[in-house]
């Protein structure tokens, strides 16, 4: 199992605040990783410069051994690096198979062909992920009459058209209800071992971190306080003084 991803010395700091100080991050390939931390820990920081929403202030961030520091966001999806947002972000008078399919295009670079032959040459394609996140009954449905639990499956749907090696989720859970999350905890297990794909995500429930991760990095005002397998994370003393408290 190789390294995917990597950070050095990774800062951000904006003005005197350090919202990232001094990270260095390893994600191995197949790997599904957690980040997790109070609010304000970093994590959302984290992501935005690692996918290139957010310059660094100092340091380094490759995947798949290719510098991708500072690079734009869709420079770095194209390298194979996809994010869906905790924020719904989906085009709301579309369907979900018309959502899926522009993202196919995207992918392919062909999105002026939206409307020509081209466009429903993607229709296979974009079916073939909507199955995967079991959209198949709404496809025909427009995004914004969807649950708030199925369109946070298609967000993930519109990165996975991308075809990514490696999917980032901000709070994947956030919101839904106790049977929507532990769907969405076997949709991103299946995924990942279906597709042989890296996740990487920052959560609030303890339950779906230590359900679903093989490692857990911990941060605390800026920096990584603690990182290992949910057991030796949960069993970490100053993890459950700054953080899990009596959720361990």
């Amino acid at each position: 199992m190789g390294v995917l991803l990597e950070t050095h010395g990774l800062v951000k700091a904006f003005g005197g605040f350090h919202a990232v100080d001094n990270v260095d991050l390893v994600v191995n390939d197949g790997e599904i990783r957690s980040v997790i931390g109070p609010n304000g820990a970093g994590k959302t920081t984290l992501f935005n410069v690692v996918t290139g929403h957010l310059r660094p202030t100092h340091g380094h961030v490759r995947f798949a051994g290719e510098d991708i520091t500072g690079k734009s966001p869709h420079t770095v999806t194209r390298h194979g690096l996809a994010r869906a947002f905790q924020i719904t972000n989906v085009f709301p008078r579309m369907t979900v198979l018309e959502s899926v399919q522009c993202a196919v295009l995207a992918r392919r670079r062909r999105t002026s062909d939206f409307v020509t032959w081209y466009h429903r040459s993607a229709r296979d394609a974009a079916m073939e992920v909507i199955e995967a996140v079991g959209l198949v009954e709404v496809a025909e449905q427009e995004a914004r009459t969807l649950s708030h639990g199925d369109q946070r499956a298609l967000e993930v749907a519109l990165a996975l058209a991308t075809g990514p090696r490696l999917l980032l989720l901000d709070e994947p859970t956030a919101g839904m209800s106790p049977w929507e999350t532990e769907r969405t905890v076997e949709l991103v297990r299946d995924l990942a071992r279906a597709r042989g794909l890296t996740v990487l995500f920052c959560e609030h429930d303890m339950n779906v971190v230590f359900a679903i991760s093989d490692r857990i990095t911990v941060m605390h005002q800026g920096r990584v306080i603690a990182e290992g397998v949910p057991e030796e994370v949960r069993q970490n003393e100053e993890v459950v003084r700054v953080y899990l408290g009596d959720q361990v």
